[in-house]
């Protein structure tokens, strides 16, 4: 019993070998097979046609011999025709189950490595979400709406994620991990906080990945989640973009819906991009515009059935600052003198 056991495992032990060295010299294993099919397709046709027809009929001949297939397979004319349906039918088979295995296992093999979030993402032009909490799901809806591509990083992969959505496993305040999710390629990154723990705790976490985001790529425009607003000036000097605080801007939504009856339908629709209705949205005045009145901007945006309701722009005494620090302006006056670089804000249909 011992003896039979040791024969297997050595025997085992031969065929993991052997299946080493095939992916190690996997390319030469494929320029042999499709030597052996030309090559073997050329002996036919000079052999068994004398070249008559096509060469690509000959090549199929050839290929329906490895599946016992065709006339040639059956009953080839010559000797030379018989040695080329004996060496495909043992060496041929058995090259192209080696192919097709290898083939189908690195297939298999990359699609899990996606599964579990190790494989490199090949988006350009995407936008991050760094970490998940319960909010991710919904700003995750609405990012695909507008027809983003989206790469989720976090330790687990989110439940029910969609298929369109890359997935890159691990911390979003690791090096290696960021660029495995095409950082540098990125255009945003939103980085949602952790909500177990304190606000405070929560929010170092926040900022430490937001130093790690705007380190691999300064030009990101980086959106962070924060609890705690005193907070803040860590975060700016992390150099983020936009900070949100959700739970006071959930305060203010739900406070104004009290205040004013049934103007919450009017606000779900607006904020919502994932249905029919309207969003809001901002565009870059253009420079053919500049120093012109606001109302001829604002006159053009109508005329493609965009509803202005006003402009951000930077500080007049720092025109190079950050977007996240622009100053904005609701319903402005009409007759105001274009400056930029400036945005105005529209509501737009879906």
């Amino acid at each position: 019993m011992s003896a039979r056991f040791m024969k297997v495992v050595k025997g085992v032990r031969r065929g993991r070998a052997i299946a080493k060295k095939i992916r190690t010299h996997f390319l030469w294993v494929v320029l042999g097979f499709g030597g052996l099919l030309f090559g073997s397709a050329y002996l036919v046709w000079y052999q068994e046609q004398n070249f008559q027809g096509p060469y690509i009929n000959a090549f199929w001949s050839v290929l329906f011999t490895l599946i016992g297939q065709g006339e040639f397979a059956t009953n080839p004319r010559t000797f030379s025709g018989r040695l080329i349906v004996f060496v495909l039918s043992i060496i041929g088979v058995a090259l192209l189950g080696v192919v097709f295995s290898e083939i189908m296992q690195r297939l298999m093999a990359s699609k899990l490595r996606e599964l579990m979030g190790m494989s490199r993402c090949k988006y350009a032009g995407h936008t991050l979400i760094c970490g998940w909490n319960e909010r991710g799901r919904l700003i995750l809806r609405e990012l695909l709406a507008t027809g983003k591509q989206v790469a989720v990083v976090a330790s687990e992969r989110p439940p029910s994620l969609a298929n369109d959505v890359y997935f890159v496993s691990g911390s979003p305040a690791d090096e290696e991990v960021l660029s495995r999710a095409g950082v540098s390629n990125a255009v945003a990154a939103i980085i949602l906080s952790n909500p177990s723990g304190n606000a405070d705790d929560a929010d170092a976490k926040t900022i430490l990945t937001s130093l790690a985001v705007e380190s691999a790529n300064p030009e990101l425009y980086t959106v962070i989640e924060l609890a705690n607003p005193d907070n803040e000036r860590h975060a700016r000097l992390a150099k983020v973009d936009d900070i949100i605080y959700c739970d006071s801007l959930i305060a203010e939504i739900t406070a104004t819906c009290a205040v004013h009856a049934g103007i919450s339908v009017f606000m779900r629709d607006i904020l919502c991009a994932s249905d029919e209705g309207h969003r809001f949205a901002a565009f870059n005045i253009p420079g053919e515009f500049e120093g012109k009145p606001l109302g001829d901007f604002f006159a053009y945006l109508r005329k493609e059935r965009h509803l202005p309701v006003g402009i951000i722009a930077p500080p007049q005494d720092n025109l190079q600052a950050p977007v996240g620090l622009w100053h904005s302006r609701i319903n402005p006056e009409e007759d105001l003198t274009i400056f930029l670089p400036m945005k105005a804000v529209c509501i737009v249909k879906n």
